[in-house]
């Protein structure tokens, strides 16, 4: 009775919330259903006939999650999935709101989550996981979870639980957590990439040895086990590791078809804001989302001097903005906008680099619409979390 009362009051303020934010309402509905029955998501979840799949880590989780979703979906799965990337309990629960029927019961086949590493790891016990893919650990929200040896903690948690575990054999952390004896490893081919992708959570102990099923190169994806290939578009390093293991899950999933996954890994469409294009008002953007140093450096990696105008935002999610004196900006020489609520201390970090910064504009609305006003032919705007989902709401972008 809890959960058809929850299921009920959560769909009624999610469809009023949502009338008066468009394209927001996921966190209050959640919030308030999970008040109301605790147990709700974990009932939801356990009734699907081919389990629960978890995507954890420290970055990539986004990408990662909806590469598997795309590659089970072109097999005729009925997947469900958090595509609002609202990877917190609240956010878990809005999601089933969404998808569920009065008795909370999902009409899916499997189900295929993004999770938070704390949430995670304290929803564990509650969760029946068949599968839980991790990604990597980084130097990242030390605000948040005060040091990666607690990220560490978090994800064998979350490991431990799970009937089957695929993770990144070239992340150190993880091949030495306890879980990955039996584990599935993904990587990338090429030791000078990889050297340049892991440098970070610096970790003094030994490389664990995990069987490496699937291997990334800058032009395929290698099936070692099967001695199969599959052709994929040119991608950052960083992005081939996220589709290596989403196709090491999905082989851990099911046995798919050989022509389906070549078809999904020829068409690859980004997840929102991870260089993901748009037009807005006819004007074409690229949307980079930098949510820790790690992320903001690879992304200005990719940055080229024909991406003018160019907008950095830094938003309220920051909740200490010293961490931006450790990104390098060398490579930059300007920057027409720096936006959000914490502009002044990124303008700060630029201007100290040497770096021309022609507006500063802490509302991210009003940076979003100057920026959009500027000449040029290719936007780009490089922002964290907070300042990305106020930006892309503004511009109805949010679903």
């Amino acid at each position: 009775m809890r959960a058809v009362l929850a299921v009920l009051i959560g769909k009624l303020l999610r469809f009023a919330v949502r009338i008066i934010r468009p394209g927001g309402g996921s966190a209050l509905p959640g919030l308030v259903a999970n008040r109301i029955a605790p147990g709700l998501l974990g009932s939801a979840l356990h009734s699907l006939p081919m389990g629960l799949v978890v995507v954890s880590g420290s970055a990539g989780k986004s990408s990662t999650t909806h590469y598997l979703v795309s590659l089970l979906q072109v097999h005729g799965l009925r997947v469900f999935t958090n595509n609002s990337t609202a990877n917190i309990r609240r956010g878990l629960v809005a999601s089933v709101l969404k998808e569920a029927s009065l008795l909370g019961r999902l009409d899916y086949d499997i189900a295929v989550l993004e999770l938070d590493e704390g949430h995670g790891a304290k929803m564990a016990d509650e969760l029946d996981v068949s599968l839980a893919l991790l990604t990597n650990v980084l130097s990242d929200q030390l605000d948040r979870f005060n040091d990666p040896a607690d990220v560490i903690l978090m994800l064998e948690k979350i490991g431990s639980v799970a009937s089957k575990v695929v993770l990144n054999a070239d992340d150190k952390n993880l091949t030495q957590l306890n879980c990955a004896k039996n584990a599935v490893g993904f990587g990338i081919l090429d030791e000078n990439e990889r050297s340049g992708l892991f440098e970070y959570a610096l970790n003094f102990g030994e490389h664990g040895a995990v069987n490496m099923s699937v291997i990334a190169t800058p032009q395929e994806v290698r099936i070692t086990a099967q001695g199969l290939s599959f052709d994929f578009p040119d991608l950052p390093a960083y992005q081939r590791i996220n589709v290596a293991g989403a196709v090491a899950a999905l082989y851990e999933i099911i046995s798919p078809d050989e022509a389906l996954v070549q078809q999904v890994l020829s068409n690859l469409k980004p997840v929102f804001a991870r260089n993901e294009p748009v037009v807005v008002k006819g004007v074409p953007v690229q949307l980079k989302l930098v949510q820790n140093p790690s992320s903001f450096q690879l992304n200005l990696g990719d940055i080229q001097p024909s991406n003018t105008p160019l907008m950095l935002m830094a938003g309220s999610d920051i909740h200490d903005p010293s961490w931006l004196w450790t990104v390098d900006f060398s490579k930059l020489e300007k920057v027409e906008v720096v936006g959000g609520r914490n502009a002044a201390a990124l303008a700060l970090r630029l201007m100290f680099a040497g770096i021309e910064v022609q507006r500063i504009e802490a509302d991210p609305l009003k940076a979003a619409d100057a920026f959009l006003n500027l000449p040029g032919s290719n936007h780009t705007i490089l922002f964290s979390a907070d300042a990305m989902r106020r930006v892309r709401r503004h511009w109805g972008l949010a679903k």
